[in-house]
């Protein structure tokens, strides 16, 4: 089974929360141009956070510490354990790393639970473990 690890990088905003949502260049079949926490497949010996750490600065040139751990699912692809976490950037600026991501913005609860564009376990645990807690 692939076992990916992904980052939730939160703002605030004149009191808002924001949070980074990447779109990767890879075809996912009918999830293609859908957005998701950035983060990636992690490699043979390699932790949950030195996973999102790497991948975070290769793709896009943040820092970032690792929090803790918000849960673990099923992606939305075939064979895929999921493990989300919640970081905060340290530092550096965004630079995309053109070769695998095509677009990262940051997006609002609203825009999370109503874009269209959201993969759907991202939204899943956005609704079902980010936002709760804000209530």
């Amino acid at each position: 089974m692939k076992r990916v690890a992904l980052g939730i990088i939160e703002r605030k905003i004149l009191g808002k929360k924001q949070y980074l949502l990447v779109s990767a260049t890879k075809k996912s079949g009918k999830y293609t141009g859908f957005y998701y926490p950035p983060g990636g497949h992690m490699k043979e010996g390699e932790d949950e956070s030195e996973t999102i750490v790497r991948e975070i600065r290769e793709e896009l040139g943040y820092e970032v510490e690792v929090l803790n751990k918000i849960t673990e699912s099923l992606g939305d692809t075939k064979n895929q354990l999921t493990f989300w976490w919640l970081c905060k950037i340290k530092k550096g600026k965004l630079k995309i790393k053109k070769e695998e991501i095509i677009d990262a913005r940051w997006f609002s609860e609203k825009e999370i639970i109503n874009e269209e564009k959201i993969w759907p376990a991202t939204r899943n645990v956005f609704i079902n473990h980010i936002f709760k807690k804000n209530i």
